[in-house]
């Protein structure tokens, strides 16, 4: 059973692939946002946000929440596919024939996770263009890589789950498009907890995507990482849990 279950995913998972690859606009629009997004806000706020910092330290406090950003976005795209496959007729084929069906959605999630690790690159490669850099060395670096890939798995589960129970490839899309976009501006990613106003501070403090920036900082630059590393992997897993549940019985209701 294990045995199919792997061999079911990984086929899943290289069709996914495969997808994406012949789409590169997919990759693109998780990556050109935020890139341009961090060249936008790095010239006109870095020295509102950081009073008397250089370019190049708004970039290494910012970085993370874009980076970030190009990983939550991506997940809309995500939903838009589950709902593509539904509303095509590839589900119901793929329920005339022995596949395990857990496996359409592991595979989706392993390929997603492969697709926001691109993500992650490309954004950070664009950063260390314009100043960012990674001081603490090979392992902290791979942690400030890993983690918003760890969150972008939870944050998969959830869009799966969503797609799954929509009744609108539309209405999902512009909801939770604008539901990302919130998301990342109320945070600590962008401006310091201090100068949030008082109602909103609390808010940004317990977002994950907060927790996710703090993370990456940390990692990047020799601060205290465990705590927002350990909050990170806490969301990934009880986002995977909770909609990963949801999302199976969306997908089992249709069978």
């Amino acid at each position: 059973m294990t045995g199919h279950l792997l061999t079911d995913t990984l086929t899943m998972t290289g069709r996914e692939v495969r997808l994406m690859s012949r789409s590169p606009a997919t990759l693109g629009a998780s990556v050109t946002f935020p890139i341009l997004l961090l060249l936008l806000m790095s010239a006109s706020l870095g020295g509102v946000v950081l009073p008397g910092a250089t370019h190049a330290d708004y970039v290494n406090y910012a970085l993370p929440v874009f980076v970030t950003m190009g990983v939550t976005f991506s997940g809309v795209s995500t939903a838009l596919a589950v709902m593509a496959d539904r509303s095509g007729g590839f589900d119901d084929r793929l329920r005339t024939l022995p596949v395990s069906p857990v496996a359409p959605l592991l595979g989706r999630i392993v390929a997603d996770a492969l697709r926001n690790l691109a993500s992650v690159l490309v954004v950070t490669g664009v950063g260390v263009v314009i100043g960012f850099r990674l001081t603490d060395g090979p392992l902290s670096a791979l942690g400030f890589v890993l983690v918003p890939v760890l969150y972008g798995v939870g944050l998969t589960w959830l869009m799966v789950a969503v797609a799954g129970w929509a009744g609108s490839a539309e209405a999902a899309s512009s909801v939770m498009s604008a539901l990302m976009l919130l998301a990342s501006f109320l945070s600590t990613g962008m401006v310091r907890a201090a100068d949030l106003p008082d109602r909103a501070r609390p808010v940004a403090e317990a977002n994950p995507i907060s927790r996710v920036c703090q993370a990456m900082r940390s990692l990047a630059h020799g601060g205290p990482a465990a705590d927002d590393v350990t909050a990170v992997l806490a969301w990934t897993v009880g986002l995977s849990l909770v909609f990963g549940l949801v999302a199976v019985r969306g997908y089992a209701r249709r069978r």
